[in-house]
This record gives C-alpha cells, sequence and structure tokens, in this order.
C-alpha cells in the first residue's frame, strides 16, 4: 500500500467577515463543525483548537489542513464571524472499511469500537493513502500488548475475489505468527475418525485469519462429498482464548459435523446449447444412476463436457450442474446446463528456439490456421500426435503459452523448445 500523501489542495473560504491579519489573534467563543455525521469532541480533538483560546489565522489553517489530513473530507471551508469560528466540512466519498484479519481476542464489531477510542473520526472504514491508516495501526499495537502481545502489525489493500479490485484495507498481525492451536470436531462418527482426524493434524499449525473457518469446512466437504454425503454440513464453529507459546499465538478451534444422509445419483440431464449427443454424454460420464454420488466424479464428468467446448472454441463455457434433493429416497438429479459464449479463432502462432528446417515441419502438421475456431486441445496433444512425422523434434520437448485476447477473441500460442525432457 502506498504512504500517505498530504492533500496538494485544500479549499478554504472565508465568510464576508473575514480571519483577522496573519498575526493577529482572534478568541472564538464556540468552534463548530458542520457537514459531518462525527461529533464535536472528535472533530475538535482531531483540530487541536480549544473554544475561548487566542489563535491566529495560521492556527485556523493548521487546523483545517489537520483534518484534510485524515483523508475523511474532500473540502473544508471556514469563517469567523467576531464570535465563532465555523467550520464546514465535506465528507470524502472513497472510504473502504477495514477488515482484521487475525486479531482473535476481538469480533470485527468489537475490535472497530476499541480503535475508535483511540483514534478520533474513525469509524470502521478510512480513505486510502490517508494518515489515519497508520493511526488505526498504532492504535492496534497498543491494544495488543494490553493483551500481553508485542506485535507488528501490517496493513494493505483488500482485494475483492470476484472482481480483483480494491474492496477495503486489511490489517494483518505479521509477528508473532498467530497460529491455529488444536482442532477438534465433535459429531464424527465411523467410519470418518481416521479422515477428520487427519483434517484436524493437517490444520493445526496454519496460520489464523478470517479463512479458517471456510477452509476447514471445504476440507470437510471433500471427504464427505466423495461418499455421496452431499448436505454434510459443519456447524458452531468457534474459536477459544488465544495462548501465547514458544513465541506463537495459538488459538483452539472447535466445530459440529453433521453428516446427514448418503446420496445416490438418480439421473444427470444435459440441456441448453449442448454440443454431445445424448450417448455421446452417457459415455464421458464418470457418474451412472445407482452409483453414489461422488463430487469427484460429477467434476469429472463436467470437466468432459467442458472439453467438448473448448474443442470448438467456447474457452468461455460455464458448465453448470444444480442438485434436485429426494429426501425420502436419499437420490439426487443434476440438471447440468450450458452457457457457451463466445467462439475463439486461432491468432498468431509463435515458434520459439527452431531451425528453419524444424519450424518448416512443425507448420505443415499444424492444423490450425489463423482465423480458425482455436481447439484448445490441439496444443497439449500435438508433438504425441504428429511424433512419427515430426523426425527433426526427435529428443525434443516443448512447452505452451496460450495468450487469450478478449477484446477480439484470438488466441495467439508461444511454442517454445528445447532438447531433451518428454514429448509432449
Amino acid at each position: 500500500m502506498p504512504g500517505f500523501r498530504r492533500p496538494h489542495v485544500l479549499l478554504l473560504g472565508l465568510a464576508a467577515l473575514t480571519l483577522p491579519a496573519f498575526g493577529q489573534k482572534l478568541t472564538p467563543k464556540e468552534i463548530v463543525f458542520s457537514g459531518s455525521s462525527a461529533s464535536q469532541a472528535e472533530l475538535l480533538a482531531v483540530s487541536g483548537l480549544k473554544p475561548g483560546a487566542p489563535i491566529t489565522q495560521p492556527d485556523v489553517q493548521a487546523a483545517a489542513q489537520k483534518l484534510m489530513d485524515t483523508g475523511m473530507f474532500s473540502d473544508i471551508r471556514f469563517a469567523f464571524d467576531g464570535v465563532d469560528l465555523r467550520y464546514t466540512l465535506t465528507p470524502a466519498d472513497n472510504c473502504q472499511p477495514v477488515v482484521y484479519a487475525n486479531f482473535p481476542w476481538w469480533d470485527q464489531q468489537s475490535l472497530n469500537a476499541a480503535v475508535a477510542a483511540r483514534v478520533p473520526l474513525f469509524h470502521g472504514s478510512l480513505a486510502p493513502e490517508s494518515s489515519m491508516q497508520q493511526q488505526v495501526a498504532d492504535a492496534l499495537t497498543v491494544l495488543l500488548a494490553e493483551k500481553g502481545v508485542h506485535a507488528t502489525v501490517s496493513m494493505a489493500d483488500s482485494k475483492d475475489l470476484k472482481t480483483g479490485k480494491d474492496s477495503g484495507i486489511l490489517y494483518h498481525i505479521d509477528a508473532p505468527p498467530v497460529q491455529i492451536g488444536s482442532v477438534s470436531f465433535s459429531g464424527v462418527v465411523a467410519p470418518w475418525n481416521e479422515p477428520v482426524d487427519a483434517i484436524a493434524r493437517a490444520a493445526a499449525g496454519r496460520d489464523f485469519d478470517g479463512a479458517t473457518e471456510a477452509t476447514l469446512r471445504v476440507a470437510l466437504e471433500a471427504i464427505y462429498y466423495r461418499q455421496g454425503y452431499l448436505q454434510m454440513a459443519m456447524t458452531g464453529f468457534a474459536h477459544g482464548t488465544p495462548q501465547v507459546a514458544d513465541g506463537k499465538v495459538l488459538i483452539p478451534v472447535s466445530a459440529t459435523i453433521e453428516e446427514g444422509a448418503q446420496y445416490r445419483l438418480a439421473a444427470m440431464q444435459l440441456s441448453g446449447d449442448v454440443l454431445l449427443t445424448a450417448d455421446d454424454f452417457a459415455k464421458a460420464a464418470k457418474l451412472h444412476p445407482g452409483d453414489v454420488a461422488n463430487e469427484d466424479l460429477l467434476r469429472g464428468t463436467l470437466a468432459a463436457v467442458a472439453n467438448s467446448y473448448k474443442a470448438h472454441g467456447y474457452l468461455r463455457a460455464q458448465i453448470d450442474a444444480t442438485p434436485s434433493f429426494d429426501q425420502a429416497s436419499h437420490t439426487v438429479r443434476y440438471a447440468i446446463a450450458v452457457a457457451p459464449g463466445p467462439v475463439f479463432h486461432m491468432g498468431e502462432l509463435s515458434l520459439v528456439n527452431l531451425s528453419d528446417e524444424q519450424r518448416a515441419e512443425v507448420l505443415k502438421a499444424w492444423p490450425m490456421q489463423e482465423g480458425d475456431v482455436y481447439d484448445a486441445t490441439v496444443a497439449t496433444q500435438f508433438l504425441l500426435k504428429n511424433r512419427s512425422s515430426l523426425h527433426s523434434l526427435d529428443g525434443w520437448s516443448a512447452t505452451w503459452k496460450a495468450y487469450e485476447h478478449e477484446d477480439t477473441h484470438l488466441v495467439d500460442l508461444v511454442v517454445t523448445f528445447r532438447q531433451g525432457g518428454p514429448l509432449r
């Protein structure tokens, strides 16, 4: 995250009754702030001003700059009417929520409140590149010291996983490491004891943060869903009191497992703009009616459907399987729908590290010309399929890099050849 940059422009307006000359002092009876939801006490604390105390025009401007430096305002104007000093504030519109990654002594709400008690104007959000960011980090360091933890706290931009855009300001304890201590699951019955214990052992010592609960749930789903327990639920996730030991902060965590019933496949139906016939789909399916509804095999089936689209240029095809559960018979039906998306075409083919003879041999066998519908399976199979005819490449291997252009829907391929390695 970039360091704080002091704002270059500060709009300060003067009312009809202006401030005295530069060195002349004034004594405002009251100092009033308008335009902000923050309390007058908070704003006064940041400004450093006190009603009834003599101040100069530079003092008034310095107070405005302190408020501006918080990043919480986009514009500040002030005026003195001979009695009261008034500031008109325009709140900034670029503030982002603060997220705490690994502060297990508090939840989000209580930690916001604890920080707010130490940082005036903080109410759970901050402006990017503002001085308040460091003030919050300093407050967190003090709060941790009160818990007996002398920590190093860092901050970074928090990214939205779907869009990749900044979604907040993330605070993280870098040192000492904050880790999962013991992991206990209740509700476990045979034959799950051993695989669940393995998950608990693997989790111990891993970083503890906001993703811990989801990570454990995903690991449990992987073993239960593989055996058809598709409605397994992990409930009551909680963590105990953090313990400081051996230079680490260790967090005991616990949860309850509700395994539910085992499901078998009733049927799968492929619909939408499909490329596979019913017979081809049945042959490609890894899961069949009557089988335990193994999600690994379901994913393999969806991958087979996706490959048929990738071979026809649909590189962005979305394949979704919507389950319908029959609670009485413990069976599940999957409605598999395809949204093909745009068709991609072959762009430029670049062959690296080949002689003219080798390049000519490869181009003669290469099946896609520029502008052809792009077959994503060609690159991975080309050398192996043409091994008998590409004699000049005996003892050579290659790596492939595809550059997919979303604006033109073209795919440029760069193939880098080298001597040695398996032919692939």
